[in-house]
């Protein structure tokens, strides 16, 4: 049966074109609520067709926005309406009466309160929109039972589910991606035989890449290699940048430093495949599509070891480190120089769990079955209140 989904989520996530390009790619109907953007990647990057929403403004009473977005939903027939992340004008949804069903899906920058300080009032309207929805989801065990301990009494009998952002195993295949590496090596000046380092999360105070930055100086990587930093080009970056161009000068690791400029998606293969191997240092995460399209290229990971990666980083594909001790980072990007047997036996198995359970289409499916799941409860519930 064909759907017609509202997106409405981070307008900049590249999990939103991902996720709106597949469903267009089925056959369901694909509206983008407030994400031009994320509408035009679907369009111009992936080929598929998807229609946009643009909600009033913040400026007009809440009240008046919702009996707009409920009129404009009908009018458009939204089957279901998928919150991919939590904000808290997000209650516009959870507050309409005979609105669609909500999917929600928490990712750790709404629910985890250690990194992301949050007022009453946000907490509050957050925990609205959970305890309202027909479905949720999130992509680690630890971010889940969060997300239900803060569902309320529904919990019990809402579907919630772990969904990964996989990967899409075809564009994400090794062979494939080699001319790109070899373009992005160019690109940055890296020559032959040099190893790379590759730090492929946000540059953000939170994502700590200021202590990789650290422990690749203190590494055998800064004498036989290049250390390559991505950038994302989002409005805050510029200032820790900066602090992480300061410690580069400060520890004299200059002709060793590189800053990977934002690139479209599409190009992500070529610029992972670059990488001899890649390093995460969060202290809170769930599981991140990046860690999926690594493994499935075969790159090595160095990673927190965090509740949140158990069963994706075991210590059989992934060396696994505390996020705040710099030793033992030094020591396990060390391991990869000093046994040449370990990088490839990690690439390998990683790949192999890449196959098993990270497949983006399957992932998809599961999206599909909640949508359905989350039409079917909301439609028992409108009848029980009847």
């Amino acid at each position: 049966m064909r759907l017609t989904v509202l997106l409405h989520g981070d307008p900049k996530a590249t999990q939103q074109a991902r996720l709106g390009a597949a469903l267009a790619a089925r056959g369901h109907r694909v509206i983008l609520c407030d994400a031009p953007g994320i509408a035009a990647s679907i369009r111009d990057e992936y080929g598929q067709r998807c229609e946009e929403l643009r909600l009033l403004s913040s400026l007009v009473p809440h009240a008046l926005r919702r009996l707009w977005a409920r009129r404009s939903a009908r009018a458009l027939g939204v089957d279901v309406v998928h919150l991919n992340f939590l904000r808290p004008w997000h209650d516009l949804w959870s507050r309409m009466q005979g609105g669609p069903p909500i999917v929600a899906t928490a990712w750790g920058s709404d629910i985890n309160p250690e990194v992301f300080r949050r007022s009453r009032w946000t907490v509050r309207r957050v925990d609205h929109v959970l305890s309202r929805a027909s479905a949720v989801t999130a992509d680690s065990v630890p971010l889940l039972a969060r997300a239900r301990a803060r569902m309320g009494e529904r919990a019990p009998s809402v579907p919630c589910e772990i969904v990964l952002w996989g990967v899409d195993l075809a564009t994400f295949e090794r062979q494939r991606a080699l001319d790109g590496a070899a373009r992005f090596r160019r690109e940055l000046g890296i020559e032959p035989g040099k190893r790379v380092l590759l730090s492929p999360r946000q540059t953000k105070p939170h994502y700590h890449v200021d202590r990789i930055l650290r422990a690749f100086a203190a590494s055998r990587w800064a004498r036989e290699g290049v250390f390559v930093i991505k950038l994302y080009g989002r409005h805050d970056e510029p200032a820790y940048v900066r602090k992480l161009r300061s410690i580069v000068r400060e520890l004299g690791v200059d002709a060793s430093v590189r800053f990977a400029e934002p690139c479209p998606y599409s190009e992500l293969p070529g610029l992972y495949a670059m990488a001899d191997a890649a390093v995460s240092l969060l202290e809170v995460d769930g599981v991140p599509s990046t860690f999926c399209e690594l493994a499935a290229l075969g790159v090595p990971i160095v990673a927190s070891d965090l509740p949140a990666y158990e069963g994706v980083l075991d210590r059989d594909r992934a060396l696994l480190v505390p996020p705040a001790d710099h030793a033992a980072l030094v020591a396990a990007l060390d391991r990869l120089i000093d046994e040449p047997e370990l990088a490839p036996r990690l690439a390998e198995r990683g790949r192999a769990w890449a196959v098993e359970r990270a497949d983006w289409q399957r992932c998809v499916d599961r999206f599909e079955a909640l949508y359905r799941a989350a039409i079917v409860a909301a439609a028992a519930a409108s009848g029980q209140r009847a």
